[in-house]
């Protein structure tokens, strides 16, 4: 196996952010979390950079589509990690599948500060 190869992440890390209110705004925002994971030594599973490719956020079918197909990618990883200061009711949703699933939750802030674990 070459260098290069060794650095590559293989542990998975769940990305959980905002997506509504300012779509654009939180995909550039979910972009520089998965950087962070992904310089942390994680592969990001982002399902808010991933569903909002070609799924209506504005269609409540679309959306909901869009929740449970990326609740149903968080078994694939070791941890979530929420970012931002204002947790949403699909984020809250997700923090607690990970509980259930036993999967450790970290807290960061917006600007990818570990935040107090017990938010």
């Amino acid at each position: 196996m070459t260098k290069t190869a060794k650095k590559i992440p293989t542990k998975r890390v769940y990305i959980c952010c905002p997506e509504r209110d300012g779509v654009e705004k939180n995909l550039t925002r979910a972009r520089l979390y998965c950087r962070f994971a992904f310089e942390s030594g994680f592969v990001p599973v982002c399902p808010v950079i991933y569903f909002n490719q070609y799924l209506d956020e504005n269609d409540k079918h679309e959306r909901a589509a869009a929740l449970r197909y990326g609740m149903d990618s968080m078994w694939q990883t070791s941890a979530l990690w929420c970012f931002g200061s204002k947790i949403t009711k699909s984020m809250e949703a997700e923090i607690e599948l990970a509980k259930d699933l036993k999967i450790t939750v970290k807290y960061y802030d917006s600007q990818m500060e570990a935040l107090d674990e017990k938010r």
